[in-house]
């Protein structure tokens, strides 16, 4: 026994137990689980792992290879259940042998700063119990006030406390649940309190006070600055899944990019196990928001890498597609190859009859470098162009970064609305900016691939302006949730997809990318006959869709993340447009929605004001049998006013349902 009589511990004691709770949805224990407990090893003499739920074969093996004593069992009370279910069955007369017993679990990443900086330390604390980090006392906005605790995920208990009987009845009766928030009360929330009234001492190693008056949960309000100033050796998992609007509802937003910068610029820890962890249990959209995964990149100035010279970047091998079908658009699309640096190859998809027209333009542009010519047939437009004539192209193993981009005209789409050209020209010139702004930007765009490894696919954002905004905002999915979803189980692809917020994928179909990232995509084996015929290109919900939205998600499903891009000079107008929408739509609102945070602003609008889409077809019949039942029941005036809303809200695109029922409660209420 190394505890001291002050209960200290000697210097480099390694007798410990250590049980790990695992849990996980589908079962795999992600590399980064390895790599924690890899990190602590060093400093314990007995492993516990115990999993919540079945785990899968390789996750098992690699738990064997560090322990075995590998439990398995239902997820009935959580992690308290599980810690619990161990320290009984050691039994206190062999648990009181260990110098620390340590209660840890998965939710963390780590350890970015060695756990042996903290035993050390630790070892000369003279307490009972000991944690990492603290939750500070505090009052809830409900009124319940929550006392100062060590946070649950590390707990490390000394002979002084496991010998006490309390403390074993405390476990023996410990009532478990599967209510997490009445898990956390019952446990955690209590347990320091609890024993600090029966005497006992405990500490953290990050230092309890310091924060005060700052936030009561440190390690989640700022995790740079407790991995930096304090040498935390954790990261919590829930940093990055909180989501955006909480976070803001106590910090700028700016704490998962900040720790995850500091931990890839300043510590060895490998951030691709983050990537890679939440990547495969994370809605991709989610990530991107909570992470900012918005680029601005000079258009007009050479982003250092940080690894080679500014402008040698002929070891990115790079090629650059472009689909054109519009020949009268050539002098506006030559504008753009022009600005494909030297170093990245030219391939250009069109029809066999427009290939002359096209190589003519080219040398009358004063382009003279190589470009080769792909022939494609007039099915599926640029994305058929792209997975089938490009295939070979994408699927050789020469490039490590491609671009892909296509000429588009759709004023006459416009017109049918009633809409102006200038709308759709707004967008081709938004795609085009963003994805072949100039080739300083280009470069720029390869340097950001060679920096961030994990980095599969950047796209300019869905736009929002004019007759776009009902079809991107609050989701880009209009009628093809459902076909992408099937489209991603063809390929045998599952994520975590959600039909309630936008897409991470390059709507427009202008975008650069690795082929390792989209291989699935391009290795199905498309044939032209799998796209409509030109004749069915013009509707909304065709296969087309489907993959320009699933781009995103196959990226996710490679272990890549998808993100936006954009010039600085369209960021600057991005800034400036969705702070003034924001502004309008805020003083829009009765004053009484308005809260004190966005949050909050959020939660108290009504559910019904919500936009959601519909699809017309699937809901016509249930719908119109509906409308004629309320309006055969309604006076002859307010019968015409429905049928009127009703058609214009088939004119808007089929998004305002809610709409259309606020309007009927409205008038039959007067």
């Amino acid at each position: 026994m190394a505890q001291n009589d002050d209960k200290t511990l000697t210097s480099g004691t390694t007798n410990r137990l250590a049980i790990f709770c695992f849990y996980d949805a589908q079962g795999h224990a992600d590399d980064y689980v390895r790599v924690f407990l890899e990190g602590l090893m060093p400093s314990i003499r007995r492993l516990v792992v115990v999993s919540n739920g079945k785990i899968d074969d390789e996750s098992r093996a690699m738990f064997e290879g560090f322990t075995p004593f590998v439990i398995e069992r239902e997820n009935e009370g959580l992690d308290t259940a599980a810690y619990r279910q161990v320290l009984l069955q050691v039994g206190w007369d062999q648990l009181v042998k260990f110098d620390e017993v340590i209660c840890c679990n998965d939710t963390c990443f780590g350890p970015v700063h060695p756990f042996e900086d903290v035993f050390d330390e630790m070892n000369k604390r003279p307490v009972d119990f000991w944690g990492i980090t603290s939750y500070a006392a505090t009052v809830l906005p409900s009124g319940e006030e929550i006392p100062e605790h060590v946070q649950a995920y590390w707990h490390v208990y000394r002979p002084s406390l496991i010998a006490a009987p309390c403390f074993q009845r405390y476990w023996e009766t410990l009532r478990l649940t599967n209510d997490y928030g009445e898990n956390t009360h019952r446990h955690e929330i209590t347990f320091t309190k609890y024993f600090q009234d029966l005497g006992f001492s405990w500490d953290t190693f990050v230092p309890r006070d310091k924060y005060a008056g700052m936030t009561p949960y440190p390690l989640l309000d700022m995790p740079m600055q407790v991995m930096r100033d304090d040498h935390c050796p954790v990261l919590k998992k829930r940093v990055f899944e909180t989501g955006l609007v909480m976070s803001l509802e106590h910090t700028a937003g700016q704490g998962a990019r900040q720790a995850l910068d500091y931990v890839a610029s300043s510590t060895n820890y490998d951030t691709s196990l983050i990537w890679h962890h939440e990547l495969r249990s994370q809605n991709v959209t989610r990530l991107r928001q909570t992470l900012h995964l918005e680029y601005v990149l000079p258009r007009h100035a050479l982003q250092d890498s940080g690894q080679r010279p500014r402008r040698d970047l002929t070891h990115v091998r790079s090629a650059f597609i472009f689909h054109i079908f519009f020949v009268d658009m050539l002098d506006e699309t030559l504008r753009y190859v022009r600005n494909i640096p030297e170093e990245t190859d030219i391939y250009i998809t069109t029809n066999e009859e427009k290939i002359a027209r096209i190589d003519e333009a080219i040398l009358d542009a004063g382009i003279t470098r190589r470009v080769t010519f792909l022939p494609v047939k007039n099915r599926g437009r640029d994305v058929s162009a792209l997975l089938i004539a490009a295939q070979d192209v994408v699927l050789s193993g020469r490039y490590d970064v491609i671009g892909f981009a296509h000429d588009k005209k759709s004023s006459q789409n416009t017109r049918l609305l009633g809409r102006q050209g200038t709308e759709s020209e707004g967008f081709q010139e938004r795609l085009l900016e963003n994805t072949l702004g100039s080739t300083e930007y280009v470069r720029n765009i390869l340097s950001l691939f060679e920096k961030n490894a994990c980095l599969g696919l950047v796209a300019p954002p869905s736009p929002f302006h004019a007759i776009y905004f009902p079809t991107t905002m609050p989701t880009d999915w209009g009628p093809n949730f459902e076909n992408t979803v099937t489209l991603l189980e063809s390929l045998d692809i599952h994520v975590p997809l959600d039909s309630t917020i936008g897409t991470t994928s390059a709507i427009g179909s202008c975008f650069w990318f690795r082929p390792e990232a989209l291989r699935p995509l391009f290795e199905r084996g498309w044939e032209y006959e799998d796209f409509p015929d030109e004749s069915h290109m013009s509707g909304d919900g065709t296969i087309s869709h489907a993959i320009e939205r699933a781009n995103g998600y196959v990226a996710q499903s490679q272990g890549f993340y998808p993100a936006w891009v954009m010039t600085d000079e369209w960021a600057s107008l991005e800034a400036s447009q969705l702070r003034t929408l924001l502004e309008e739509f805020i003083a829009a609102r009765p004053q009484r929605y308005v809260e004190a945070t966005p949050r909050e602003t959020l939660l108290s609008q009504r559910l019904g004001t919500r936009l959601t889409y519909v699809d017309s077809k699937k809901v016509a019949g249930r719908l119109g049998s509906l409308m004629e039942r309320i309006m055969s029941a309604l006076p002859g005036r307010m019968a015409e006013s429905m049928k009127h809303a009703a058609g214009n809200a088939n004119v808007r695109g089929r998004w305002a349902m809610h709409r259309l029922l606020d309007n009927f409660q409205r008038m039959t209420r007067h």
